[in-house]
């Protein structure tokens, strides 16, 4: 014959009681994993896009430093051609101009980057 022992339900979860408690503490884990690579996910996208923006500013910025530099080039070469004695001149200025220009590229580059 078996022997009884005393029952304590104060001492002995239920089974049922702790499968329960296990799967709402699961359930509060998973939703935590889920919100950290939420968060995770949201900080690399917005990473990802302020270094487009920092991409199409200076892009954009040298774009336009090239396009005025062409104009440049060749509004030099038509007024040497129109005044030949002027032409070391206006080659100066013409360099000069491109270096400021350069240099504005630069600037625009590093006040980006900070």
């Amino acid at each position: 014959m078996s022997t009884l022992q005393p029952y304590g339900h104060h001492l002995t979860p239920s089974p049922s009681t702790a499968g329960g408690r296990l799967a709402r503490q699961t359930a509060r884990d998973l939703a935590a994993i889920n919100h950290s690579t939420q968060i995770s996910t949201a900080r690399v996208a917005a990473a990802g896009e302020v270094q487009q923006a920092r991409v199409d500013a200076v892009a954009r910025t040298g774009a336009y430093a090239m396009q005025q530099v062409a104009l440049l080039a060749q509004m030099q070469q038509q007024l040497a051609l129109a005044a030949p004695a002027a032409s070391g001149d206006l080659d100066f200025i013409k360099s000069m101009t491109t270096i400021g220009i350069g240099q504005v590229v630069a600037d625009t580059s590093r006040a980006v980057n900070r």
